[in-house]
């Protein structure tokens, strides 16, 4: 390994205005951020802009829960539950530090990509935020349920 090797972290990412501005006309539906390049307070941000232009903006923190499952089945998510099984509302929906969703055997995993890549219309956007190797795991694995159905919002860090 040499040590002094620099990593060069890609200068441009989407920004929040843009992606409220294009993601929903150019039907992105599934999107990924890796948290270790993602701007701190592009969420923030892009929600704010969302909500002023009147879409529903839902969050669900992974990393709170010890499963996916758990975190799905929480009490305190339903809503999050109904807006991505309804659709027919524009809304933005955050899955933080997701990579409880990664695994090949989380059942919740694949149930949701049918969901969310198979509704006509494009009325949802779904942002997955995680580490680069669970979004490898997520979007690159071809036995992945999320195998090359998104639009990457950074690159990967290093």
């Amino acid at each position: 390994m040499n040590k002094n090797k620099k990593c060069n972290l890609p200068e441009h990412h989407i920004t929040p205005e843009n992606f409220v501005h294009h993601a929903w006309e150019m039907d992105f539906r599934i999107s990924t951020a890796d948290s270790s390049v993602l701007h701190s307070d592009f969420i923030k941000h892009t929600s704010l802009l969302a909500e002023q232009k009147g879409i529903g903006v839902h969050y669900l923190d992974f990393s709170e829960y010890d499963s996916a499952a758990a975190a799905f089945s929480a009490k305190e998510n339903s809503r999050f539950l109904e807006a991505i099984e309804n659709g027919s509302k524009k809304t933005l929906l955050w899955f933080v530090n997701c990579g409880s969703l990664a695994p090949l055997n989380v059942d919740v995993t694949y149930s949701l990509r049918t969901i969310l890549t198979t509704r006509y219309g494009s009325n949802t956007q779904s942002v997955f935020i995680t580490t680069k190797a669970s979004l490898l795991k997520m979007f690159a694995d071809r036995e992945a349920p999320f195998y090359q159905s998104h639009f990457r919002l950074t690159g990967y860090g290093c």
